[in-house]
């Protein structure tokens, strides 16, 4: 009974407070193993993958970015927007192209994945041979 009253009065007092649980959005490390395989690509032979682990259910959105010392950060590619994801291990693929659907040119790239506020990123190399 003690054990009841005290996990009741937990609760309560939680709710009173307007305390907010955590969840997979506040928690800075709520993405794991977040990268690219292979690294290194020629996307005119073969595709990457880009491969995360989630700490829990949450709602990603997933782009390619370039970077520019003139222009800063230029949108390649948006891979998915707002897919809401289990617990666990996920890919998603990307072919080297643009949203325009053209080759991206040879250079470096990074992976961003949002959630919510937080957005990790990873490092990708397209090459052309």
């Amino acid at each position: 009974m003690r054990r009841v009253c005290t996990s009741l009065l937990i609760a309560l007092s939680m709710s009173t407070l307007q305390c907010k649980l955590p969840t997979a959005a506040d928690d800075p490390d709520a993405i794991s193993s977040l990268r690219f395989t292979p690294s290194a690509f020629d996307s005119f032979r073969r595709n990457t993958e880009l491969r995360y682990s989630l700490k829990s259910a949450s709602s990603v959105s997933i782009y390619i970015i370039k970077r520019d010392s003139a222009r800063g950060e230029l949108l390649v590619r948006t891979l998915v927007e707002t897919l809401n994801e289990t617990k666990g291990s996920h890919s998603i693929t990307w072919i080297g192209d643009t949203d325009q659907r053209l080759f991206a040119p040879a250079g470096i790239y990074f992976g961003i994945v949002q959630l919510q506020e937080h957005r990790f990123e990873t490092i990708v190399q397209v090459v052309h041979l």
